[in-house]
């Protein structure tokens, strides 16, 4: 067990403590947002300063890319393949915005005596998730240090050890004063941060539950915030799709991370003429993929869910969906067995979507509803609460275009998945989130403008 002073990482390969980590203090806390403060906006002035200093932490990522990627495995367990991809995305928001930035025009003339700058709003507090535990801080830290300000980076504590190692190799190249990480689960702690004058932007990835807490401390204090939070993602096949790429593409999507990411789908509505084709690719490729321990079994497929409480919250929601009627259609009666927090693809058939318009489901759980009305399909998928991603597919790319006409889903993918990347805009509607990251839009979110015009004292 950890002392007070220090907490376990558990392990969810194994369900036990791998390492330890230590709270920072009040007073480091203090001294790196004063050292950020004093030091990074004059350094992140130029937009080729900005540049340099972002190609350097990609640099720094590749050369530590073993330890990288052992500690995603061992970690937050994802397979060794994902942990690879993951260094890769990571570094791509840094290079996509090193040279975004070096075409960027810091200063606009309106008129002859009248210019308008574009400047950093502040510091960033940089607020992280586990599922990416690097490509959730680079991301963030892309868009601050290309605004021109330093960070405050507040990891999770399920990545803190990903998280810690980048702190140290940014240590060893003097970097600590553009970017600098706080390592607590104290509220209070981070209360006071977002209120700190110093604080310009605060970004947040995680649940809609913390993410309105947080976005109403926020607002309190008079800062903007951008947050992605829990999405309720549908994914339709409609009857003239290529059902075969549609499910490949659904269980590839649903099994990465073991669906702990915001972007995997919740829930497939599949139009009834092909429905049990569907179903019955589902349940294949289903059967074939068992959640393993990713840091011992090499050509793992997928890993575990993050903790045990997750683990056990599927469990909670299989009887709640059995109470109401749904059938187990793939995965939930062949358990994996053994250490850590193992949970096979699961997918249950239900008549109404109730339940899963309800919840985020970030584990590889994923409804099934049958539906036979395109316009009351349309018109469900519309009322989401959640509305993060949309999936669809269909031959028909002209009724495509027609279905998705006043659906405000934050990203939607037509007869694909692939929606994400450095250069495109991330984020959802309603209590999916509030502003968006990627892109120039992400880098936006961190910058304000000055107006500035000037009259000769002679004329």
């Amino acid at each position: 067990m950890a002392s007070n002073n220090q907490k376990d990482c558990i392990s969810p390969n194994s369900g036990a403590p791998f390492d330890k980590w230590s709270n920072t203090t009040p007073a480091q806390l203090q001294a790196s947002l004063d050292a950020i403060n004093r030091k990074s906006f004059s350094e992140l002035k130029e937009a080729s300063s900005r540049g340099s200093i972002l190609l350097s932490i990609a640099n720094l990522i590749e050369k530590n890319r073993k330890d990288f990627e052992g500690l995603i495995v061992t970690e937050v367990g994802k397979t060794q393949a994902e942990a690879i991809s993951e260094i890769d995305y990571s570094k791509s928001f840094l290079t996509y915005m090193a040279n975004a930035i070096s075409s960027l025009e810091l200063t606009e003339q309106l008129e002859p005596n009248r210019k308008v700058t574009t400047v950093p709003r502040g510091i960033g507090l940089l607020i992280t998730p586990f599922n990416d535990p690097l490509a959730g801080i680079t991301r963030k830290i892309a868009n601050c240090i290309g605004s021109g300000a330093g960070a405050i980076i507040k990891p999770p504590e399920l990545g803190i050890k990903t998280a810690t190692k980048l702190e140290e190799i940014l240590k060893q190249e003097k970097l600590d004063h553009i970017l600098s990480f706080v390592r607590t689960g104290d509220r209070n702690l981070i209360q006071q941060l977002m209120a700190a004058d110093e604080i310009g932007t605060i970004s947040f990835t995680g649940s809609t539950e913390v993410g309105v807490l947080l976005s109403t401390n926020a607002g309190r204090n008079l800062k903007p915030f951008v947050g992605e939070l829990g999405g309720i993602n549908p994914f339709v096949i409609f009857s003239d799709a290529d059902v075969s790429k549609a499910v490949d593409d659904l269980v590839v999507r649903k099994v990465k991370a073991a669906g702990q990411a915001c972007s995997a789908q919740n829930i497939l509505f599949v139009e009834k003429k092909v429905a049990d084709y569907a179903i019955q690719k589902i349940e294949d490729a289903f059967s074939k993929i068992k959640a393993s321990a990713t840091d011992s079994v090499a050509e793992a497929k997928m890993g575990p869910v993050r903790t045990k409480k997750a683990l056990e919250t599927l469990y909670m929601f299989e009887e709640k969906l059995i109470r109401a009627g749904a059938t187990c259609v793939a995965g939930s009666q062949n358990r994996t067995k053994g250490p850590g927090f193992m949970y096979d693809p699961t997918a249950f058939l239900i008549s109404e979507p109730n339940l899963f318009l309800e919840y985020e489901i970030f584990a590889p759980l994923l409804g099934i509803c049958v539906f036979e009305d395109r316009e009351k399909l349309r018109e469900t998928i519309r009322s989401n609460k959640q509305p993060l991603v949309l999936y669809a597919y269909s031959s028909d790319e002209h009724y495509l275009k027609e279905f998705i006409s006043g659906l405000n889903y934050g990203s939607i993918g037509l007869n694909d998945t692939g929606i994400q990347g450095a250069h495109a805009p991330t984020g959802g509607f309603r209590q999916a989130g509030l502003g968006r990251e990627g892109g120039t839009w992400g880098l936006s979110e961190f910058t304000t403008t000055i107006n500035v015009k000037e009259v000769s004292s002679t004329e």
